[in-house]
């Protein structure tokens, strides 16, 4: 008898439930928040997702720097570019004669709190090679109007440096010159400027390794470690986990409240 008795109420209480959650169901406001609901979480977990791929790519530049800085230090001519994370951070030895009013102010950068230009002056190898210099980080002045004297080098350079090559930003990659003295652009586009300039340039950078160099070199290979963006994974999901928990809680609460009325 007690077995019979506890299955009846336990068959009540399934048909309470299922016909609470079909009136609960009926409402528009229901579906609508089960639908905002589901895209949410989905929105959540793709940019987990995305954050992870992200992490993958962000550790194969970090091996590929490693690499490159235990590597023996080439000439500057024996470089053949491919692909720029192969060639972030490759120590070579250079010798650089400068050419002549070849000078460039890339716009919008930050260091160390303050806002400026990073400036870059062509230069050439004794191999006839173009290959673009970063001078250094140069802060801006009050007035954009009024753009700010860089000492530019007028001897050859002679001695170590590294390489690397800025990756294209897909919102925005155009070199957007203005036409100031030096040039001022927004993007370090290299075949877009060799095009101004009527040169063939190099497609990297070289970024002098001397003590005393005039002006504050910037060095952040990538804006964001893998570690970090694991960190952004993580706190992606968890943001679905969390969204998928309260709508379940609300759920319940729901058909609890239909089955008490």
């Amino acid at each position: 008898m007690m077995n019979s008795s506890s299955k009846t109420n336990n068959n009540l209480k399934k048909k309470t439930i299922v016909s609470s959650f079909s009136e609960v169901s009926k409402q528009p406001l229901f579906w609508l928040a089960l639908i905002l609901t589901l895209v949410a979480i989905s929105i959540l977990v793709n940019l987990g997702f995305w954050q992870l791929s992200r992490a993958d790519e962000k550790q194969h530049i970090e091996n590929q720097l490693q690499l490159n800085q235990q590597h023996s230090r080439l000439s500057i001519d024996q470089v053949k570019f491919d692909i720029a994370n192969e060639i972030l951070g490759l120590r070579v030895s250079a010798v650089l004669t400068p050419i002549t009013g070849r000078y460039v102010l890339l716009d919008n950068q930050t260091y160390q709190g303050n806002v400026g230009y990073l400036a870059l002056q062509l230069m050439q190898t004794p191999q006839g090679k173009n290959v673009l210099l970063e001078r250094g980080f140069v802060k801006g002045t009050v007035s954009r109007d009024q753009l700010p004297l860089v000492d530019w080098l007028k001897e050859t350079y002679q001695g170590d440096g590294r390489l690397y090559a800025r990756s294209s930003n897909p919102l925005s990659h155009g070199l957007m010159l203005e036409e100031t003295t030096p040039s001022r652009i927004q993007n370090l586009n290299l075949a877009e400027l060799g095009e101004y300039w009527n040169e063939d340039i190099e497609p990297f950078v070289f970024q002098p390794l001397q003590a005393n160099w005039r002006y504050l070199q910037p060095w952040q290979p990538t804006p964001l470690s893998s570690n970090k963006h694991m960190g952004y994974a993580v706190q992606w999901f968890a943001m679905a986990l969390a969204l998928a928990i309260v709508a379940l809680v609300w759920l319940v609460k729901a058909i609890k409240t239909k089955e008490s009325l």
